[in-house]
């Protein structure tokens, strides 16, 4: 099992003051009457001996944050609640989330944000902007020469052991130059004040560096929060460094119109979210290697139109993943021939494979000696003390400081005496074990390196209980720009719930904040949207979709329409259960009702037993089960899921609103499954709602779409599973007995939207042929099978097919067919021709027909556009297909 992608927090093993009582003086504002401004500056307590990024022990306020806590000052406490309230819905509503992993599995958890901004002032920023400038330049010349002349090994500047024991170090990629010598071109620095005042730099993050997307998403949810403080602020904004950012990497590949791609390991991913957001904020389509194939040494994408050029890829998956043929033999998250295309110089891969060899911080203890060699500078922001145990005056000084220092291997695939956190703390090492570590040491201190510890600094918290101090990390984001490199003016910067934390890490929870770097004059104003007298190519869309993601809006269609049908097949069932069925019902109806929420597997049989056999009150008893139950494949809890799951995957192509709808239909369902009993009442409430959302999403993709290929796809996913469940519906209810007299006709109109349809065109009581003709034959109502196979068919004719075969396309045959059958089908006579037993047997065959070659008719497009996709979904009530 290929491992994780480096997590947005790595463990950071520094301290805030150990020891110190964590105490707090007064309470949330919006709760003790106190205006906030006040509040923050007078009942604020700092810790001691702690530096605190808003309070000076000595002169109060810095005066960085003078303006801000005056403006915030201005809000009653009602307002700065419902301001709090607000962020924290945007990012509910935006769906911002993390991917966490337990002994369970993994699963997402919502983005924690602090309200509350961290601040720096315009003059520290400049001194520290220049010295991460220097440090990029710094790594990108140690990675040139490492993969290049390799003088600082040949001269003993760098340990060998460091390079060519480090798993990171591509040996594959020796003696390939990327344009320019740029190989890293976006990277992050791990950042934290200590007791002195002077920022030093915990880690370095050149191999695939996550957070920029959640620092975006911060600023934005923040700046919609606060925005007449933010205006007023003079921050500086984040736009022109992305703009930076993808303008580099655009001319890397030297080509008029490159297609560049952002390459993610997949949703499982604890950063999928971020990486569909960097993705659409670029404008790069987001792939999985599947997409990908090389072909003579180049790139290409797999679209529905056959294959395309791929000039640049801007890689979230770790190196050794990258390439199966040349790296490693068992990753599935890479492209085969990747190394290849690279070495011919016909794709750049960012940051270039190899890079995170500079990640292990064993390096740091060197990096101010190759600073002056390199750069002939002095190192401006230095690292946290490191001590490497592979040189001998080092490995002494460790072993007799194992109180102080933090104890770690060199590199992350050892642990030291099978420790579980990877690391020994001070402390940790005492009587035998101390002994222990030290022969350990004699053994192969190469292996391991020591740290010092760190205060953190501690900056403004928002909690229920109040404003607190909390320890805090900052990682500050860097990409190149020409021959130097540009700095990000924010950055993602991480708080700890516990004064006490050991490591400050979104695994645990821990929460994140919005960065605002002021400036000491007017911002810049710069929007990433095209200059007005910039010439643009004129577009229309194309077939240049991934067939991953055809695969994914064919099934959020699908997903969509039997989520629906679910719905109303649950809404007809509870009403008749609760006694308020229409005229003409009677208990077979019910029970066919039953048994077709029960063949779909949308319903467990023993649960609506029990309900109809109970009365009202057992019907709430078991509303629970009946519309959340996990263990249907079908369930409602489960087809709300595979919806916001696949909508997920295809976030980039969807609208933010209809996003949110489908987001929260999912979100609300999950909050009232956790409720223990659900009255009929609230159940129809939450299922109406459940329609009215579906019904908007359905506009939304109506009204608002392009007609490209994307919403062709998706519409016919929802064709296709409309065809069958309405062809299952007619056979259910009308092919034996008297329907007419058993309301079952009624309840066929009700479950196909068109009661007023019927009601409008023959002012009758509802008779066979009629209800029939509607559902089936009639090409004007969007709800009968003609109408799908006409739609089928007009989407099928804009698909790619080979313009010189003499052969319609296997599904195109299909789709005509059947509707030749359904135009040629006498209604009349399939309602009343009947055998023996008084079944309409030729009607069933029909409907047959039609279900069965729908189902062949989709697998025909997925083995012809999405072939290469292989995840296992549920097709039908009945099976399984690749």
């Amino acid at each position: 099992m290929a491992r994780r992608s480096p997590i947005l927090a790595p463990p950071i093993w520094v301290w805030a003051r150990s020891g110190v009582e964590h105490r707090v003086s007064g309470s949330n504002p919006a709760k003790n009457g106190t205006s906030p401004g006040v509040f923050l500056a007078d009942d604020y307590a700092p810790f001691p001996g702690v530096y605190d990024e808003m309070m000076d022990a000595h002169t109060g306020v810095r005066p960085h944050w003078h303006n801000f806590l005056e403006s915030l000052g201005r809000f009653s406490d009602q307002e700065l609640q419902d301001r709090w309230d607000t962020a924290q819905r945007l990012v509910r509503e935006n769906g911002t989330t993390y991917n966490i992993y337990d002994d369970t599995g993994e699963s997402t958890r919502p983005w924690r944000m602090d309200p509350i901004p961290f601040l720096i002032g315009a003059e520290e920023w400049k001194s520290l902007e220049a010295g991460l400038i220097q440090r990029a330049k710094l790594l990108n010349a140690i990675v040139h020469d490492i993969y290049g002349d390799q003088t600082l090994l040949q001269r003993n500047l760098l340990p060998s052991s460091l390079v060519y024991g480090n798993p990171a170090f591509m040996r594959p990629m020796r003696g390939i130059n990327p344009p320019g010598g740029v190989h890293l071109h976006f990277m992050a620095f791990d950042l934290a004040r200590a007791a002195d005042q002077r920022w030093w730099v915990l880690s370095d993050r050149t191999q695939a560096p996550s957070g920029a997307g959640y620092t975006l998403e911060n600023r934005i949810v923040l700046a919609r929060t606060l925005p007449d403080i933010f205006r007023s602020a003079q921050v500086h904004r984040l736009a022109g460094f992305f703009q930076a950012l993808s303008d580099n990497l655009i001319s890397l590949s030297g080509r008029d119109d490159p297609l560049a791609v952002l390459l993610t390991p997949g949703p499982h991913n604890e950063t999928y979210f971020e990486h569909a957001y960097l993705a659409r904020y670029l404008g790069f389509p987001l792939v999985e290697g599947a997409d990908l194939t090389v072909r003579d040494n180049h790139v290409f994408l797999k679209t529905l139109n056959g294959l395309k050029r791929v000039d640049l890829i801007l890689r979230r998956v770790d190196s050794d993943f990258c390439d199966p043929l040349e790296l490693r033999n068992d990753s599935l998250l890479g492209v085969a021939g990747l190394v290849a295309a690279v070495r011919a110089g016909n794709v750049v891969v960012a940051n270039s494979l190899g890079s995170g060899v500079v990640e292990c911080e064993a390096l740091m203890s060197f990096y101010p000696g190759l600073c002056r060699e390199l750069l002939g500078e002095e190192l401006k922001v230095p690292s946290l003390a490191t001590w490497w145990c592979g040189q001998e005056q080092e490995r002494e000084y460790v072993s007799q400081h194992l109180d102080d220092l933090v104890l770690r291997p060199t590199f992350s695939n050892s642990s030291i005496l099978n420790n579980r956190n990877g690391a020994l703390l001070p402390g940790q090492a005492s009587g035998e074990r101390r002994q222990e570590v030290i022969d350990l040491l004699g053994r192969r201190g190469y292996q391991y390196f020591g740290q010092e510890t760190l205060t953190l600094s501690t900056t403004p918290g928002w909690s229920d209980a109040g404003i607190e101090p909390r320890p805090v990390v900052l990682r500050v984001y860097v990409c190149a720009d020409g021959d130097s490199y540009r700095v990000m003016p924010g950055g993602l910067t991480r708080t700890a719930d516990s004064v006490a934390a050991q490591a400050i890490t979104m695994q645990q929870g821990d929460a994140s904040k919005d960065t605002w770097v002021l400036s000491d004059g007017p911002v810049s104003t710069f929007t990433r949207l095209t200059a007005p007298d910039q010439a643009v190519t004129l577009r229309r869309s194309g077939s240049d979709l991934p067939s991953r993601v055809a695969d994914n809006l064919f099934w959020l269609g699908r997903y969509a329409e039997r989520t629906e049908s679910s719905v109303r097949l649950m809404r007809a069932l509870i009403l008749r259960f609760a006694g308020e069925a229409g005229a003409g019902d009677d208990p077979q109806t019910l029970t066919r009702l039953t048994n077709i929420l029960v063949d779909l597997d949308y319903l467990n049989r023993r649960t609506a037993q029990k309900a109809a056999a109970g009365g009202i009150r057992a019907v709430e008893r078991e509303m629970a089960m009946i519309l959340f139950d996990r263990g249907r494949a079908n369930g409602l809890l489960n087809l709300l899921g595979n919806l916001q799951r696949t909508a997920s995957l295809v976030r980039e192509r969807l609208s933010t609103d209809s996003w949110r709808v489908l987001n929260g239909l999912h979100q609300r369902a999950v909050g009232q499954a956790a409720m223990i009993r659900l009255d009929v009442s609230a159940a129809l409430e939450l299922l109406n709602h459940i329609l009215e959302e579906l019904s908007a999403f359905s506009g939304m993709q109506m009204e608002n779409m392009t007609r490209s290929l994307g919403w062709r796809l998706l519409d016919t996913g929802r064709r296709v599973d409309r065809t069958t469940h309405t062809a299952k519906l007619i056979r259910e209810l009308v092919v034996d007995g008297n329907p007419a007299e058993e309301g079952r006709l009624d309840l066929l109109l009700e479950l196909g939207d068109s009661s007023m349809t019927y009601r409008t065109r023959y002012l009758s009581t509802v008779q066979l042929p009629a209800v029939v003709d509607l559902l089936l034959a009639d090409d004007t109502n969007p709800r009968s099978l003609a109408f799908q196979v006409a739609t089928l068919g007009e989407h099928i004719r804009h698909f790619p097919h080979d313009e010189e075969s003499a052969t319609l396309p296997r599904e195109e045959y299909l789709v005509q067919s059947m509707y030749s059958q359904i135009r040629l089908a006498d209604v009349m006579a399939l309602c009343n021709q009947r055998n023996k037993r008084g079944q309409r047997t030729e009607l069933a065959q029909f409907l047959d027909q039609i279900a069965n070659q729908t189902l062949e008719m989709s697998n025909a497009l997925a083995r012809k556009y999405f072939s290469h996709v292989l995840p296992t979904r549920s097709t039908s009530a009945g099976g399984m297909v690749p």
